[in-house]
């Protein structure tokens, strides 16, 4: 009698264990359902950025009589910032070398015309918002400077996102200074032609001693850069 009990107790306890082992596989395979459908409408909600550096290849941009080229400064500024943003957005560059962009245009047009082609279809087709860098330059005046930001002037969200961009500029690169970043309306193909909010920053004045060489300066570049990426990042968690 005690044997039976024995053995019917052994069996009781191997349909326990399986039991229980197949309560926790399910348990286990429920929950990794419920991380990959997070992360997926995660992934599906992400913001996309796209920053398109300036110029590059045979476009080298303004600074060439001071030795220096707008060109790389807009690529070194670009990729830091790419760094910056890449935890919080699916970044794409319209390019990360030096380079033109015209071959990448089915346009029958100009080089330059091909060019400016290649950049709107890249951010029309990879991006919920974007930034285009550049340097400026003012061949009349050499005290001219400070950043820039310009936005279309009939899109009401580039124009947020520029004020968002400047309010960092201003608390970052000019918190000691009277200087402030400055939003302008600009009708610049890159902004007219593009289907998502989207600003154009002039990250400082290339005629300007003083500027050119804060450009030159890796500090100065990460100030930008942070200034930028906070902008971006404060615009982007009130458009949701």
């Amino acid at each position: 009698m005690k044997n039976r009990i024995y053995i019917c107790t052994i069996k009781m306890n191997k349909k326990f264990i399986f039991l229980l082992f197949l309560f926790m596989l399910i348990l286990l395979l429920v929950w990794i359902y419920k991380i990959n459908f997070l992360q997926t409408v995660f992934h599906s909600y992400e913001k996309r950025i796209v920053i398109d550096p300036g110029h590059g290849g045979i476009d080298s941009g303004t600074g060439e009589k001071f030795g220096i080229y707008e060109k790389q400064i807009n690529l070194d500024v670009a990729l830091r910032l790419r760094k910056l943003v890449e935890k919080d957005f699916k970044v794409t560059m319209t390019r990360d070398k030096d380079i033109s962009l015209e071959n990448k245009s089915d346009l029958n047009d100009s080089r330059y015309k091909k060019d400016l082609h290649a950049r709107k279809t890249i951010i029309n087709q990879y991006g919920d918002l974007f930034v285009s860098i550049h340097v400026n330059a003012d061949p009349y005046n050499s005290k001219t400077r400070g950043v820039k930001i310009f936005y279309y002037p009939t899109s009401e969200e580039s124009k947020k996102l520029a004020h968002s961009i400047k309010k960092e500029v201003d608390k970052i690169v000019y918190k000691e200074d009277l200087k402030k970043a400055e939003v302008i309306k600009e009708d610049y193909y890159v902004l007219r032609e593009t289907t998502c909010p989207g600003v154009l920053v002039e990250i400082g004045f290339i005629t300007n001693v003083h500027e050119r060489k804060l450009m030159q300066n890796s500090e100065y570049k990460n100030k930008i850069v942070k200034s930028i990426s906070e902008g971006i990042k404060n615009y982007a968690k009130k458009s949701r």
